[in-house]
């Protein structure tokens, strides 16, 4: 009995370990988004190595299963004796963010070089001020009180506390389309942590933009190519070069990282009208920022007064 309860432990471990991390997955479809993805995991035999599952993928669209796959595999282990049992485990992986977590993770700003406009997120992306409700939720910056609010005795260091702001989110990343040359034109991307007690180690942002097929120059950041598609390469992964600025530092002076993306054009492509310069889709430690639906929505502020 022990080591069957041994055995079911590992077992149990080995489902925590799967529907800790689908969560987080992002693949929203807006015509389904109480859709998911349930996984069948059938244990039907120990083995002296491991273990003979059985699993089957049923991927539920308005309420309907439509069974995507089915195989059988051996997952070996430490196990040196083996038992018949048989174990079934159904994760349910919701591939809507707006469902496994509905505030966004950042919030995106866009300016250019050809208005002064900088159009920022719209209020209460993240939460709003209430300091009836939730006081002491968030902390303006140029408070004299600052460093006793952060540093407050009884309060746990992993608590949330950001910069008071419209939008009350932890993080900003602000694209700023800096200069327009002959051939080439560039970008300028900052992010800002405006959280007090958290700072972010080995941080990353994914960017979708279509001029990534021909990036030329990264500055101060890592760069690599997501191309899972061969023939569309339109999305990049940046993160910090290691000892330099692969921390962003909680808010305050030094909590911001910077880069610029120098881009050669497209003539074909190549335009600054109707938002065309700004990005289609930012995510933030794989959490959405941003999406071509909320840009649009700047793009009408920006535009109106640009001469390009």
């Amino acid at each position: 009995m022990a080591r069957q309860l041994h055995f079911l432990g590992l077992a149990i471990a080995l489902f925590a370990g799967i529907s800790s991390v689908a969560p987080l997955a992002e693949a929203y479809d807006p015509l389904d988004p109480t859709g998911n993805i349930t996984i069948k995991w059938d244990i039907m035999q120990w083995t002296s190595d491991g273990y003979v599952v059985s699993t089957l993928l049923y991927y539920y669209t308005a309420n309907s299963p439509y069974l995507l796959h089915t195989f059988s595999s051996a997952e070996p282990s430490n196990v040196n004796t083996w038992f018949l049992l048989a174990v079934t485990w159904n994760v349910t992986c919701t591939y809507s963010q707006f469902v496994a977590q509905r505030a966004p993770t950042c919030c995106v700003s866009l300016s250019s070089f050809y208005n002064d406009t900088i159009v920022n997120w719209p209020k209460c992306s993240c939460g709003c001020q209430n300091n009836i409700t939730r006081p002491g939720s968030c902390v303006e910056g140029n408070s004299p009180y600052l460093a006793s609010v952060v540093n407050e005795p009884g309060k746990s260091s992993m608590a949330p506390l950001v910069q008071c702001t419209p939008h009350m989110c932890p993080i900003r990343v602000h694209w700023h389309v800096k200069l327009n040359y002959r051939e080439y034109w560039r970008v300028k991307i900052t992010v800002t942590n405006w959280n007090y007690r958290m700072n972010y180690s080995q941080w990353n942002l994914v960017v979708q933009h279509p001029n990534f097929d021909k990036v030329t120059t990264i500055f101060s950041f890592n760069y690599k190519s997501l191309n899972p598609y061969g023939v569309i390469n339109d999305t990049g992964m940046l993160w910090g070069i290691k000892h330099y600025n692969d921390l962003l530092m909680v808010a305050g002076a030094d909590g911001n990282v910077q880069s610029e993306l120098l881009f050669r054009k497209d003539p074909s492509s190549f335009t600054f009208e109707k938002g065309w310069a700004f990005p289609r889709r930012i995510y933030f430690n794989g959490g959405l920022g941003s999406d071509a639906v909320l840009m649009a929505s700047y793009v009408v502020t920006i535009e109106g007064s640009a001469d390009v």
